[in-house]
């Protein structure tokens, strides 16, 4: 699978798409994947008091619709990059990409439709205040405060390593006059076998400071995943990415730039 770095001004974002050991089970459904399989969660059942009846009805909706919402973000993918190609095409083809267009939309409306269904399966074995419950749950792990690993809740808001900026010297940011640093080397951080036993999938948004001899150091957790993917992502970030420095007039400078990582189980 390629890894993708992609430079947008004011942030330096890698994004990653991390593939499961071994595994070639369907991707599972795309629907809040930033909770998992949470009728699993052993603190979420206890707060929404799900009986084991509920559980094995979410658990069986969940499979039903598994392979079908698969099967379309697949199909989903393959569409969308026939429309890269083509678009890369010189002189493109106007009418061919019109029409790969109105493909891409089918397979979205589709997939939504998909996706629809299976929430509303999930939402009828729960009752009203489960359901609502289940929303402020939802709410809160989007920003990063509920259910959060013990490490991360320590690390949020703090550097997540030992290193700290040196004094006196200037940091910079991604922008005009700065060129920015250039990943040479960045292999997949790993799963965690608790991430994936909870099939958690999104992203952990880091920031740090590339240093002008290539280092990564003074790291933050900006969007936490959990599960122990943050200090998986962590290690890998600073033990084993490499980086071209960001330079200014030519010379290597410290840039501040953030570091997008995406787990993803395929």
């Amino acid at each position: 699978m390629k890894k993708l770095a992609i430079l947008t001004a004011p942030f330096l974002v890698f994004s990653l798409a991390l593939m499961a050991k071994a595994s070639n089970a369907p991707a599972p459904a795309p629907t809040q994947p930033e909770l998992g399989k949470w009728w699993k969660n052993s603190e979420i059942v206890k707060t929404l008091k799900l009986s084991e009846t509920q559980i094995d009805k979410i658990e069986q909706s969940f499979l039903s619709y598994r392979l079908p919402l698969a099967n379309l973000t697949t199909e989903l993918k393959n569409r969308e990059d026939a429309l890269k190609a083509l678009m890369q095409a010189d002189p493109p083809d106007e009418s061919r990409i019109q029409s790969q267009a109105e493909l891409i939309a089918v397979s979205r409306a589709e997939l939504e439709k998909t996706n629809a269904a299976m929430m509303l399966a999930i939402r009828k074995a729960l009752t009203k205040e489960q359901w609502e419950k289940l929303q402020e749950i939802r709410d809160l792990k989007q920003s990063s405060a509920a259910f959060p690993a013990p490490a991360v809740r320590q690390q949020r808001g703090r550097k997540a390593n030992n290193e700290s900026s040196q004094p006196g010297e200037k940091i910079y940011s991604v922008g005009d006059t700065i060129v920015p640093p250039k990943c040479l080397y960045q292999p997949l951080p790993q799963y965690t076998q608790e991430a994936r036993d909870a099939k958690i999938e999104g992203l952990i948004m880091l920031q740090a400071i590339i240093r002008k001899t290539g280092q990564v150091t003074d790291i933050k957790i900006l969007k936490s995943l959990g599960y122990g993917l943050d200090e998986s992502a962590i290690q890998m970030v600073t033990k084993e990415w490499k980086f071209e420095p960001g330079t200014l007039d030519g010379r290597p400078v410290n840039v501040q730039a953030n570091i997008e990582i995406s787990f993803r189980l395929y």
